[in-house]
């Protein structure tokens, strides 16, 4: 893919930015010291939000030796500089001792693992009984698809949240957040164009239009069933809701 049809850059570009890791962290209650990781991290801009938002003990993990680089060097930027902890391994194989992890996040990651089920029962090893798997990502309100170019799978509510149960994970909370991912496309679309998108989706406009993409926000519990939300999506951030 060529740079003309890149139309997303910079640290962060998902949609609602920390919003809806915002949500997440409020609804989780992580008490301090809580350990938590990052899957797929990038840059790390969300280890070091939620670590300066939160006093919890969050790292990052991603595949690739440049990005896990450079997302240090942004942590020893910072003002003050901070002194996170990046981890370059893959997902199925996480750096961690059994039972060690309080929560685990996928921000716009996990539909893009090669293998899911195995990456799942790499979470359930090394979350402690009751962890949170916190997973923002798109998915599937139409036909399901599987995309080429930045996004992977974009699966239906139903596919997604009968994995988590098959592999061992209660669903506490699913919120719609695709008014946000319209939102960011949408200005993608106006500064750019519709193919550059497309080129970046690895699809077309008729794909769009029959997987009718949406934004979600999807937490699960390893074990025993927790308790499920309150208001549902932008709505409840708008309203400011803190469970």
């Amino acid at each position: 893919m060529n740079g003309a049809g890149v139309v997303c850059r910079g640290l962060m570009c998902r949609p609602g930015g920390f919003a809806i890791t915002d949500r997440a962290m409020r609804f989780c209650r992580f008490p301090r010291g809580a350990r938590l990781a990052d899957i797929g991290c990038g840059l790390g801009a969300t280890v070091r939000h939620v670590g300066r938002t939160y006093g919890v003990d969050i790292c990052g993990v991603d595949c690739g030796g440049d990005m896990i680089a450079r997302a240090r060097t942004l942590s020893e930027l910072e003002a003050p500089p901070r002194d996170d902890v990046f981890f370059d391994a893959d997902a199925a194989h996480l750096p961690f001792a059994a039972e060690e992890m309080d929560g685990l996040l996928f921000e716009c990651s996990m539909s893009k693992m090669d293998d899911p089920e195995r990456v799942l029962a790499e979470c359930r090893r090394v979350l402690k009984p009751g962890g949170r798997l916190i997973i923002s990502d798109l998915y599937a309100r139409g036909k399901e698809a599987q995309f080429l170019g930045l996004l992977g799978r974009v699966e239906t509510r139903e596919t997604i949240v009968n994995r988590l149960a098959s592999r061992g994970f209660s669903s506490a909370l699913f919120e719609d957040y695709s008014a946000f991912l319209k939102e960011m496309w949408g200005r993608m679309i106006m500064e750019n164009g519709l193919c550059a998108l497309c080129e970046n989706l690895g699809t077309n406009a008729a794909g769009l239009r029959e997987t009718r993409c949406g934004y979600c926000l999807i937490i699960a519990v390893k074990g025993a069933p927790f308790r499920t939300g309150g208001p549902q999506g932008v709505g409840a951030l708008a309203k400011g809701v803190a469970d």
